[in-house]
């Protein structure tokens, strides 16, 4: 077995570089004791964390988009896992067209994403609505939801589905009891890239948004007006719990796989 060159470890550290970098100095900025933002910092403090949660606008739109991710992780797993279903199991016409369409949202330009819909939902009369923003994130978060999905089922022995149903269950009943305790690690996977893809969603998000608005519309608009480094503390903050749940549901679905 050869050992692989140089250069395709020079490209991977290149590639955790550039991933770590902005981290780091972002991190670094939101500690800095000055006005603006700064590397290196000049002093330490936390006054721009208490500044961050000391304005109302930051904390509205962190809940509102807490909610709008939970709901639309929520639809996303269950409209998902229909259809990686109808996909994977089913033959009818027009399969291969459906999987385009659940996957176009990553080949077409977020931008137009959102202008398509924004004209859409403003002739239906649901612009600027709460309804609105959750068919956004629905069609944003389905793609990831539904190749995560897909892929645990083609695994799945769908044998055992079946003999639950010869022993006399449902065929819903044997699905629920039998195959979705089986697929289980793949349904948090794809939960939380349905939640992260939702909760940072901005390019397509800002078109629907109106007085209220998500949090990371918000931080563009404070940070198009201030200079100081409260954004980035918002964000290290943001960095920081992320990393703390993906390692913690990483180390659970990987238990769940080893003692399953």
């Amino acid at each position: 077995m050869t050992r692989p060159g140089w250069f395709p470890w020079l490209l991977t550290a290149v590639g955790v570089v550039c991933m770590v970098v902005p981290l780091a100095v972002v991190i670094a900025s939101s500690f800095n004791a000055g006005t603006e933002i700064a590397v290196p910092p000049q002093g330490f403090s936390l006054r721009w964390y208490a500044n961050a949660f000391q304005r109302e606008r930051f904390m509205q739109s962190i809940q509102f988009s807490l909610v709008l991710a939970t709901l639309a992780t929520i639809a996303s797993l269950v409209v998902g896992l229909m259809c990686s279903v109808a996909l994977i199991r089913y033959r009818f016409p027009g399969k291969e067209l459906v999987a385009v369409l659940i996957n176009s949202p990553l080949i077409v330009p977020q931008v137009v994403m959102g202008m398509a819909l924004l004209v859409l939902l403003a002739n239906a009369g649901l612009a600027s609505s709460f309804v609105g923003l959750g068919i956004l994130h629905l069609i944003l978060t389905l793609p990831y939801t539904v190749k995560v999905l897909s892929a645990s089922l083609l695994r799945f022995p769908q044998s055992l589905e079946d003999a639950a149903i010869i022993h006399g269950a449902h065929p819903v009943t044997a699905f629920v009891q039998v195959t979705v305790p089986c697929i289980k690690p793949a349904m948090v996977a794809a939960a939380i890239f349905a939640f992260v893809t939702s909760f940072d969603n901005f390019t397509a998000t800002q078109f629907l948004v109106w007085d209220r608005t998500t949090l990371p519309v918000e931080i563009y608009s404070y940070a198009m007006l201030e200079t100081d480094p409260t954004v980035c503390a918002i964000s290290t903050m943001l960095i920081v719990l992320t990393a703390v749940v993906v390692l913690a549901i990483e180390r659970w679905a990987g238990l769940e796989m080893v003692t399953g």
